[in-house]
């Protein structure tokens, strides 16, 4: 650029600027294609760049030992060499030796950090030994002074996670200082997962000062390594399991489906076999990565001429996968495809014209022809390639504006390649307006695409599925700390369900008989089960929160429900100023702000507070639902508001607003139970019918006008003076029954003849009848009304 300037002063044109401005135009282009070209050296060799959505890359270990119990092995950035101690622990742990693995560790820990780092895990999760969490602890700071990577990592994520104080039930605090000292000390030395930690706590700002730019120096570098990896191969795809969920988004197929679907592509259907060649390809949905399987049903599909079948052979011979490396062959697959318009035999054929070969010499035009088809035909890649050739003016004119419509296009359809490189176009304002949180939420989702990630999730859900909780729960802490939000979410069910106790701060008994002594931060529960539930439950607060703020719907209502029955613990600063929030806000900004530095806050136990439920209620019923698992919560969410919206939970009541969320819970839902909406909504109408009735005040004042209701009320008066009057005063039968009776005749003599007295017929009367006087008419009157008739 300097020639360029000299030649400009020597031969000036009439009007032309003066030589240095020529010179600081010169430089300004000079950067900007330096940029251009370091960062998208690699674009055209995106050929083999097949995305999943939300699948992964992993590479197959052993998902109990892995190479450090779960660990990334030498420090997860570049490689060092393990001492023969590590090695031969590591195999003994492979064979569930557990006995010799601790010899080994014990014997080679003076000498290699790693021993320490990979002892303290076996505590940790109790492998071979009783889960001891300070011993771990203790191990693992001796790995860290060692200079281990990994044992710096996994103590610094343990301090962000563990409490301490709250003695006698005052508040705890987490080592937040120490936590960032030790994962800063693992980054520096290249960690995957201490740098991908570092760039999530800059870019929210837990535990450090909020810096976006910080946050992107983080990520890039393991960034770039990852697109790199998704430009030059077909690495194999993890599905994202959340635990606590039915599985409705979980689209891997049982063994008994896949062994049906490879019986009906053996059987000669080319569609059949080209869609199992393509998943033993890829390894998804329940079919294990087999290059060689893949060929093998791809080939039976391509003998009969199917397009997809064709262009997925010509990238393997393109790429050496489970084949010889073979261009020309490749070639020729993509040309059959490209015949039938097939946008992966484009992209194919696109790649051999760029690059050349010995029988095809290189043609850029061709290239640019064919990347053309392929984007306009729908495939990723081609959208990617096509971005490319426009951003760095390769066979076509440079178009920033149409470099990056394509990357975007690319990045719709989950190409991780496109991701990084709109990341870093955003970053620089290449092509669009600079913004920095923009480029690093996707060198985030970039780097949660690698290979540190995948491999931990694999294991993870194998050591779940297993019954190993107390390991799962561990490489899900990890991968938690890096900022995965669904590593976050499940290590929360974890811990909150009770199926790993790994933050606890006893280490329990070989026959489980030790227990917790108290609850954190507050009154001890009754019953160890209970203690350990409410334990389990403030460790899994904190990712709880932390998912949340990332979006994640089952966290919001779980930390709804934490707020409305008084679990957990909140944030109690002690401090003169506006009190900061537990987690950092997220505008994504470079902020300096006295507020950002840490204030002295301890963490109490949490009372029940209706309105804060209210809120984290009415976040979760106002998501976007973006997944069928989503379904279930939002729902619930709407239901819990109407619940607390009817009955004036926390607030007045609004029985409309209550029928409303009501409504929206079964529309949100209609799949799940229905019946509590239904009950529910009857109440409500209930509800809504009484409130219509007019107030008693008003009924009052209307019946005090009304000449009826006076009548009545006079008639209902009179009625009851009768009444009384009636038992006040008693009747003449009543006084007759009252009067002493006469005592009645004595019998007659033996042999005396009887007189009847009622006989008409009847001359003389005996002494004794004769005697007794007649009845009176009270008596006969008393008779008739008490004999019973003839």
């Amino acid at each position: 650029f300097a020639h360029v300037a000299r030649l400009s002063a020597e031969c000036p044109a009439p009007g032309m600027p003066s030589a240095w401005l020529l010179s600081v135009f010169a430089a300004v282009l000079c950067c900007v294609a330096l940029v251009v070209v370091q960062v998208f050296r690699e674009a055209p060799n995106s050929i083999a760049a097949f995305q999943h959505g939300d699948q992964l890359p992993v590479s197959s270990q052993d998902a109990l030992a892995g190479s450090q119990v779960g660990g990334e092995g030498r420090g997860g950035g570049e490689a060092s060499v393990a001492s023969p101690g590590h090695r031969a622990a590591i195999n003994a742990l492979r064979a569930g030796d557990y006995a010799r693995a601790r010899a080994e560790l014990e014997g080679c820990g003076q000498e290699d950090g790693g021993c320490f780092g990979l002892l303290a895990q076996m505590h940790l999760i109790g492998a071979g030994m009783p889960r001891n969490l300070s011993e771990a602890m203790r191990l693992l700071r001796s790995g860290a002074d060692l200079g281990d990577a990994d044992a710096q990592y996994a103590l610094g994520a343990l301090y962000a996670n563990t409490l301490v104080g709250g003695e006698d039930g005052g508040g705890m605090q987490r080592q937040e200082a120490l936590s960032v000292l030790y994962l800063y000390a693992a980054s520096v030395a290249g960690h995957t997962g201490a740098q991908m930690a570092m760039g999530y706590r800059y870019s929210q700002g837990y535990g450090v000062a909020k810096s976006c730019s910080t946050a992107a120096l983080n990520y890039i570098e393991v960034a770039r390594q990852v697109a790199e990896i998704y430009s030059s191969g077909m690495p194999q795809a993890v599905e994202l399991v959340r635990l606590g969920v039915d599985g409705k988004d979980k689209k891997a197929m049982s063994a008994s489906e896949v062994s049906l679907f490879v019986e009906i592509a053996a059987s000669g259907d080319p569609n059949i076999a080209a869609a199992v060649g393509k998943r033993y390809l890829l390894g998804i949905e329940g079919f294990r990565q087999s290059y060689q399987k893949a060929a093998q049903h791809l080939q039976v599909a391509a003998e009969k001429n199917h397009a997809g079948a064709l262009g997925l052979l010509g990238y393997m011979h393109c790429l050496g996968l489970g084949v010889a490396k073979n261009l020309d062959i490749a070639y020729s697959y993509f040309v059959a495809a490209t015949q039938q318009n097939d946008p992966l035999g484009h992209n194919g054929l696109a790649y051999i014209y760029f690059h050349g070969t010995p029988s095809q010499p290189q043609d850029l035009g061709s290239a640019f022809k064919h990347f053309n088809a392929s984007a306009h035909g729908g495939s990723a890649d081609g959208m990617f390639n096509l971005a490319s050739l426009y951003l760095t003016a390769t066979g076509v004119e440079q178009s920033f504006q149409k470099a990056t419509l394509w990357y975007t296009q690319a990045l719709d359809r989950g190409h991780t390649p496109a991701a990084y490189a709109l990341a870093v176009m955003h970053l620089n304002g290449i092509g669009t307006v600079r913004n920095c949180k923009i480029a690093v939420d996707l060198l985030k989702r970039v780097c949660e695409r690698g290979m540190w990630v995948a491999q931990k999730l694999q294991e993870a859900y194998d050591l779940h599925a297993e019954g190993h909780g107390d390991a799962a729960a561990w490489l899900f802490l990890r991968l938690a700390e890096a900022g995965h939000e669904v590593a976050q979410m499940n290590l929360a069910h974890v811990l909150d369900s009770g199926a790993s106790q790994l933050l606890h701060p006893t280490a329990p008994a070989v026959d489980g008989t030790d227990s917790p002594t108290r609850l954190v931060g507050g009154a001890a529960a009754e019953g160890e089960g209970e203690a350990q539930r409410a334990f389990g439950r403030v460790t899994a607060q904190r990712h709880y929160e932390l998912s949340a703020e990332q979006g994640n719907a089952l966290s919001e209502l779980r930390l709804g429900d934490y707020a409305y029955f008084g679990w957990g613990l909140r944030t109690d600063t002690g401090a003169s100023r506006e009190e900061a929030p537990l987690l950092g806000s997220s505008d994504g900004q470079d902020v300096d702000d006295s507020r950002d530095a840490p204030l002295d806050f301890h963490l109490v136990r949490q009372e029940v507070d209706y309105a804060l439920a209210l809120a984290r209620y009415r976040r979760t019923a106002s998501m976007k639902v973006t997944g069928e698992w989503m379904q279930p919560f939002v729902a619930r969410a709407s239901f819990n508001l109407a619940y607390m919206y009817q009955f004036g939970i926390g607030m007045a009541p609004d029985l409309a607003l209550a029928r409303r969320h009501y409504h929206r819970c079964a529309d949100l839902d209609p799949s799940g139970v229905q019946t509590p909406v239904m009950m529910m909504m009857a109440v409500n109408s209930l509800q809504s019918a009484m409130a219509e009735l007019p107030s008693m005040e008003s009924i009052g004042q209307a019946l005090a006008q009304d000449l009826r209701a006076h009548g009545l009320v006079l008639l209902c008066l009179a009625t009851g003076a009768l009444l009384w009057l009636r038992r006040r005063f008693p009747t003449a039968a009543t006084l007759q029954q009252q009067r002493p009776r006469a005592p009645p005749p004595g019998p007659a003599a033996a042999g005396a003849p009887v007189v009847a007295a009622a006989s008409p017929t009847t001359s003389a009367a005996s002494p004794a009848v004769a005697a007794a006087s007649p009845p009176s008419e009270s008596q006969l009157r008393e008779r008739r009304h008490t004999e019973p008739p003839e």
